[in-house]
Formats: structure tokens, C-alpha cells, sequence
């Protein structure tokens, strides 16, 4: 069992290697609520990563992101970053959003299925930098 803290900083070292094998250079930079900055070929990207282990509970079973800031929790917006990286710390695979799509939510919750597709990171990635184009 990890702590919150390894948990975060285990999420985000699988976020890179996921990009750096997409091709993206990336560096972790943990500057305010950005964790990873990416290079693309129009400009940085500023990367949230948020990480969760699969629960087993009353309310179902999945995963259940975090999605909130600071010490009173409030949501991610355009001003905080581009993309938030979902990562399923025991799959080692990770689902990118544009922050807009989250539509201010603190949590989010995902069935296990939705890390399971082969082209997962590509394909949630490449909606990411269509939607800041």
C-alpha cells in the first residue's frame, strides 16, 4: 500500500513514461498545480497528475480521482493547467483530459474497463492536443 504522497509521485513517473513513449519531451516540474510541463509542436502543455488505486467498496468498485486543489479543495480550471493525467497506479496506464471536460468536478470515479484499451494514452492524448489547437 502506498501513501498519498508516493502515490503521487509514483503517478507521476508512469504519466511520463507514458508520454516520453508517445514521443512527447516532458520534464516534472511541480510549479503550482502544474506537475509535468510537455513539449508539442504548438507550445507547452501543462499537465496535472492525479492518481488512484482500484477500491473495492459498498458504492461499487473502481477508481475515484481526486480531482480538486489546495487545502480547501477547489476545481481545476484553464487558469491551474492544460491537461489532467488519470493514472491507474496498479495498470500503470493513464487517461488524459483537457481540464475544460472536467467541468469543475472535485471527484471523479472510473470503472476498470476504462484503462484497459490498447491505445489508451495515444488516442486520450491526441484529443487532449486537438482540443488546445
Amino acid at each position: 500500500m502506498h501513501d498519498a504522497v508516493n502515490s503521487g509521485k509514483i503517478g507521476e513517473l508512469i504519466c511520463m513514461v507514458r508520454l516520453m513513449k508517445l514521443g512527447v519531451s516532458c520534464e516534472i516540474v511541480h510549479m503550482g498545480t502544474t506537475d509535468i510541463i510537455a513539449q508539442t509542436e504548438d507550445g507547452l502543455i501543462r499537465v496535472q497528475v492525479k492518481a488512484s488505486q482500484f477500491k473495492r467498496n459498498k458504492n461499487g468498485s473502481g477508481y475515484h480521482f481526486s480531482l480538486g486543489y489546495g487545502g480547501k479543495k477547489r476545481p481545476l480550471t484553464k487558469k491551474n493547467c492544460d491537461v489532467v493525467a488519470l493514472v491507474a497506479l496498479d495498470r500503470e496506464r493513464v487517461l488524459f483530459k483537457p481540464v475544460e471536460c472536467l467541468k469543475g468536478q472535485l471527484t471523479k470515479r472510473f470503472l476498470p474497463q476504462k484503462f484497459d484499451k490498447d491505445d489508451l494514452e495515444v488516442r486520450s492524448w491526441d484529443k487532449c492536443i486537438e482540443k488546445g489547437r
